[in-house]
This record gives structure tokens, C-alpha cells and sequence, in this order.
């Protein structure tokens, strides 16, 4: 059972679960771990952190630790009886200000929503602060030195509290980037999208944070590659390309030397340019040959890339990008480049999604200044299973009605000549969209 304690009331021999308040406060960067040692329990009760859980089915609880006797020290200042009890008694921990506060126990507390625009806000400072870590973190590592691996798990840390409360608003925030800026920038988007897709494929909480450390960190070796090939916006000449080439190989190097970095984050930085039929770089690797991590990363790595403003080309909206992406055969794993998709709830051209509103539609495109919205042409009522005029239904960030729900399969719905259906309802000259509320949910 989880049990919030404050900091002086920790004891050797119990399981730390998640620490509250900030992560710039937290005297550790992991969690879940046992506390061993005068030192791990000096680190804590000196801290600045409001509290931390304990789970005692993993480790000494507060009643055991009450009981024990340590003669050889003198005991922390403690709480009153009644106090005490009151937080040995609490079955459910509250909602912790920690990161990836993913625990089950976790997962029903109600929380209220801040709404889309009020998380934008908050979601921008998190990108300017990342964003000045990593440039940080550039600079540094052009001066051989090593990475301080715990700043940016902090950094990511941050990122999927963000994530977690609306993934869409980093998200969509971080893809408008300026050219001049690319660099540090493609970082913390590689990171939100690693969570975002981490968090949608169900690892453990653990996995998650060390996928975003591993985006955080997974294009450090261009340290390597001068500012003018990154930048030049024309092709890139035999010597240049394989300077860029370079790259994954440098930043693997940098990570291991550095201490504390994820296996994840050595992973991601040297396969993410692998590709799933093997004439990626620097190993050639393919299929089964290659990890989650850097499958995964593959995908991140490019939808970033063709979504932002480069200075050889412009950027691609989220529509684009994933039909382009989808006809690149032999680049990315097609099943996980799917669940991408899902994760996001963009989907490329085409697609059968299955709407709130209850019918089922293709997208056709993006909408909105940035592309950030999803345009579905509706041409399916799934209560009368039949099909209806065709209605285009504009899906924005975050909203609750319509929505997509997710991808459908035509086979399931019977549609047998789909690539017919399909041409037709793309071709259709749609329907007025009408106001949610006047659409049966």
C-alpha cells in the first residue's frame, strides 16, 4: 500500500515510490528504489521536497520503523502521534507534483483540467527553459564536456507532467519552431513525442521516463557537424553528408562517458537513423535486429523533422507528414508508425477513423493556422449502419466533441470495395458541419 510520509519520517530500509513537489527540488533523479544507506537518508531529510510516498508491501512501513531501535544515532525530529497516524491511515496518496505520475493508485484521483489555452501557456515555459538546457548542454559538450544526464532527466521530467496533463499543447507548441533554432528545439520535440508515444503503447512508467531522457538526448553528437552543414539549405556534398553520418556514432561516444545515462538514451542516440530494411546508418540494421527504443525514435525523429521549417524546405502539417511517412516502405516499423498516428490522434490522408459523433469518416487533410486541427469527412452513421451525406467535421486539439476515437478496420464494417469507398467519399463535394450538439453522440 502506498503511504504518503513527509521527509523527516523516512527510515532506512523503506521503498521510496514517487517524491512530491518539484523535480529541481528531488535529492535523487530515479525513483522506485529502497533507502540503504546514512547518506540516501541524509539526502532526503535534508531536501527540500514536500513529501514522498513509500510503499510498504516493498519495504519497512512506518509502524515497523517506529518500532526499530537505532542507538548508534541520534533520531530525527518527528511528527505528533496524531499527525502520524493521520498519514499512516490515508489509503490513497494524493495527487503527487512529480513527474510521470502514472501509478494506478494514481489513475483515478480526480484532477481538474486546466483547459487547452491555459496549458499552452504553461507548456511554453517548459519548452523555453528545455530549450536553453539543451543549447546549454551543446555548448558544454563542444567543449568536451561530459553531459549532466541528471539535469535533463529533470528537463524530460517536466516535459511528461506536461504531457500527461494535455499531451496536444507541447506537442503542437514545440513543432513551430524557427529555423535558427531547429537544433535544440527538434530535442525537446523529440522528447514530448517519445513520452506521448511511450505512454500510448502502455510501458512501465520507468521506460517511459527513460524514452523521453533518450529524445532529450538522442542528437548530441551533432556537436560534431559544423553549424554550416546543419544549416546549409542546399544539398549536401559526398564529405558533408558523411560528416552528418558522423553523428550517431559521436553521441553515443559523448553519452558513455557520461554518468548516468539511460541505456535507452546510448540506444536511441546511435540506431535512430536505422531503418526497418537495413540501408540506414552506422550499423545497417533491420526487422528484429532493431529495438523498441530505436524504432520508435526512427519515426519521432523524421515526423519532427518534416513537420518543422528547415532551411532547405518547408514544413509539412501533421496530415502530410504521416501520409508521406506511409509511403516510404521499408523506413519505419508500418504497425508501430500506426500506433504513432493513434498517439496523436492525426491520422494520414485517407484513413477510416470512428468519430464521437458516432459516425465513421476519412481524413482529408488539416486545418488551421498551423495544421494543428484534423479535417474528417463523416460519410457513416454507425447506430443506423447506414451511410449518410458526406460532412466534414473539424477536429481540434484537445476537443472533447467531435473527437477522433481511433481507427477503424473497412473490413469490419463490411466495406469490400473499400479502395472504391474510399475514392468516392475523398471525391465527394461535402456538407456544411453542422454544430456539434445538433450530432446524436
Amino acid at each position: 500500500m502506498l503511504v504518503r510520509i513527509q521527509r523527516e519520517d523516512v527510515e532506512i530500509g523503506m521503498f521510496v515510490h514517487a517524491f512530491e513537489g518539484s523535480w529541481f527540488d528531488h535529492p535523487f533523479w530515479r525513483r522506485y528504489f529502497r533507502i540503504e544507506t546514512e547518506e540516501q537518508l541524509d539526502r532526503i531529510r535534508n531536501s527540500a521536497i514536500d513529501g514522498l510516498l513509500i510503499d510498504d508491501a516493498l519495504g519497512v512501513g512506518l509502524r515497523e520503523a517506529a518500532a526499530a531501535t537505532k542507538p548508534e544515532r541520534e533520531p530525527g525530529p518527528r511528527r505528533k502521534p496524531a499527525a502520524r497516524k493521520k498519514f499512516r491511515d490515508e489509503t490513497r496518496a494524493p495527487r503527487a507534483q512529480t513527474t510521470f505520475a502514472f501509478a494506478q493508485e494514481e489513475a483515478d484521483t480526480p484532477r481538474r483540467r486546466r483547459g487547452y489555452a491555459a496549458e499552452c501557456r504553461r507548456a511554453q515555459r517548459t519548452i523555453d527553459r528545455t530549450r536553453d538546457a539543451v543549447a546549454g548542454m551543446f555548448d558544454a559538450a563542444r567543449l568536451g564536456r561530459a553531459v549532466e544526464v541528471r539535469q535533463m532527466v529533470r528537463l524530460a521530467s517536466s516535459i511528461g507532467a506536461s504531457i500527461e496533463r494535455d499531451a496536444k499543447a507541447l506537442i503542437n507548441l514545440v513543432r513551430l519552431k524557427e529555423k535558427d533554432e531547429y537544433t535544440y528545439l527538434h530535442s525537446v520535440a523529440v522528447c514530448a513525442l517519445m513520452i506521448n508515444f511511450a505512454r500510448h503503447l502502455g510501458l512501465d512508467p520507468q521506460e517511459v521516463e527513460d524514452m523521453g531522457v533518450a529524445g532529450l538526448l538522442h542528437d548530441v553528437g551533432k556537436v560534431a557537424v559544423s553549424d554550416a552543414i546543419l544549416n546549409k539549405p542546399g544539398g549536401l556534398s559526398k564529405g558533408e553528408m558523411r560528416s552528418v553520418r558522423e553523428h550517431p556514432v559521436a553521441g553515443h561516444r559523448l553519452l558513455a562517458s557520461s554518468a548516468g545515462a539511460p541505456d535507452l538514451a546510448l540506444e536511441l542516440c546511435l540506431r535512430h537513423h536505422e531503418k526497418i530494411d537495413g540501408t540506414g546508418y552506422p550499423g545497417g540494421l533491420k526487422g528484429d535486429e532493431l529495438s523498441l527504443a530505436a524504432r520508435m525514435g526512427a519515426i519521432c525523429d523524421v515526423y519532427d523533422a518534416v513537420t518543422s521549417n528547415r532551411p532547405y524546405k518547408a514544413a509539412w502539417t501533421p496530415c502530410e507528414a504521416l501520409t508521406e511517412m506511409r509511403t516510404w516502405e521499408g523506413h519505419f516499423d508500418p504497425a508501430l508508425l500506426d500506433r504513432f498516428a493513434d498517439s496523436l490522434g492525426i491520422h494520414a490522408i485517407g484513413t477510416l477513423v470512428r468519430l464521437s459523433t458516432g459516425e465513421l469518416g476519412v481524413v482529408v487533410g488539416s486545418a488551421g493556422e498551423a495544421g494543428e486541427n484534423v479535417v474528417v469527412r463523416a460519410f457513416f452513421d454507425c447506430a443506423m449502419l447506414s451511410e449518410i451525406a458526406p460532412v466534414d467535421r473539424t477536429v481540434a486539439p484537445s476537443s472533447e466533441h467531435p473527437r477522433i476515437m481511433g481507427r477503424e478496420s473497412p473490413t469490419f464494417w463490411r466495406f469490400h470495395d473499400w479502395d472504391v469507398l474510399r475514392f468516392r467519399v475523398l471525391a465527394a463535394a461535402p456538407d456544411a458541419q453542422p454544430a456539434p450538439e445538433s450530432v446524436s453522440r
